[in-house]
Order: C-alpha cells, then sequence, then structure tokens
C-alpha cells in the first residue's frame, strides 16, 4: 500500500501553493482556498510504466548453494520449481545418500512488478498447481526460506540473497534483478490519483 505524506502543491489554475494533506489524497482532490480561485486540482501519484519489463535482460535467478556454478534462471510470472520437466524451473534430481527430496513440482515463485517503486518484486510458496488436476498440491518435504518453514497456502516476499530450502536439504539462493535507477527514471510517469489502487 502507497504511504502519502503531507506536502505543498501549486494550484493548476492560479498557480498559488496549497498545502495538501494525507485526506486530501484519499479524496483525489483539493479545491484551491484562495480568493477567486476555488478550482478543484486533481492529484496525481507517480507510477513506473510496466513497458520497462519488455527491456530487461534477466528477471533475477536461483543458484545452488552446493555448487555456485549452477544458474536457474527465473522468468517475469509463474516459475514452478521442481525436479519435473513440465517446471519451469526445471533442477536437477540432487541425490544425498541416494535419496532426492526435491518434489517434482516443489514450491512456487512469481515474479511481480511494483509499478510504485519500480522494482521487481519475488514471491515464494510452497508447492504449485497441478497440471494434470488443476489442483494445488503441497511439497512433500517442505519449503523454507531463511530457515523459516513456509505453512500451507502462505506467501512470503523474498528480498535479495534469500536462501531457499527445498525438501530441507538442496539450498538455492535468490538473486534479485535490481533495474537500474536511470532506466527506471526514463519509465517514470504520473496518473489521477486512484484510492483503489493503492490498496
Amino acid at each position: 500500500m502507497t504511504t502519502f505524506k503531507n506536502t505543498i502543491v501549486p494550484c493548476q489554475k492560479c498557480g498559488k501553493l496549497i498545502a495538501v494533506k494525507v485526506r486530501d489524497f484519499e479524496n483525489g482532490a483539493i479545491q484551491c482556498t484562495h480568493t477567486g480561485c476555488g478550482h478543484i486540482n486533481q492529484l496525481t501519484l507517480p507510477y513506473y510504466d510496466e513497458r520497462i519489463l519488455q527491456g530487461l535482460p534477466s528477471f533475477g535467478h536461483l543458484i545452488y548453494h552446493d555448487n555456485p556454478s549452477i544458474v536457474y534462471p527465473l522468468r517475469f510470472g509463474i516459475n514452478v520449481v521442481g525436479h519435473s520437466s513440465s517446471c519451469h524451473v526445471h533442477v536437477e534430481r540432487f541425490l544425498h545418500e541416494g535419496k532426492c527430496y526435491l518434489s517434482r513440482r516443489h514450491c512456487t515463485i512469481e515474479v511481480l512488478f511494483d509499478k510504485w517503486d519500480g522494482n521487481l518484486r519475488y514471491q515464494i510458496q510452497d508447492g504449485a498447481i497441478d497440471s494434470e488436476t488443476g489442483d494445488y498440491k503441497n511439497s512433500l518435504n517442505g519449503t523454507l526460506l531463511n530457515g523459516y518453514l513456509l505453512q500451507n497456502g502462505e506467501k512470503i516476499d523474498v528480498t535479495d540473497q534469500g536462501l531457499v530450502c527445498l525438501g530441507g536439504i538442496d539450498v538455492f539462493r535468490l538473486e534479485v534483478y535490481q533495474i537500474p535507477q536511470a532506466m527506471r527514471q526514463t519509465y517514470l510517469t504520473f496518473k489521477p490519483f486512484e484510492l483503489d489502487e493503492t490498496q
């Protein structure tokens, strides 16, 4: 949710300064109180145009902790991680004393774009939607994020260098893609404030 603060803006008609309070942002407009004006000023919000995604060289990747040369790129949107060939992120069946602890469709990592701050956002959930039945199924051995065991149906944000442990054994480090500030600034735009877009 976007946080607003008190600020001062020029009236769109008379150009004189108006003090804008948080409640004015909530209303989406403010009336100029200067003598003879009374203009209704529509308030605007800065946001980043999603077209920035079309030019990105990467959407981040998972790096296998035991062998950093093994890298799994992520794509924008849903990434099902597991050892099934139907997964978007098809990981090897790593064996530990002859056993694999990874599920076929172990977890889901969703890469999103936050238009309010212009950065990519990463969310993880244990399990995935079964490609045949359409039902959501949890992994057999669980998913941990930085040592925390994800509960059924729980989605958690993953930050840069977050450690994802699949099955209690295999650890992957998330390396996010940081959109360069100069590139973000070229996609910064403004639009009229709409309350429902900030909730």
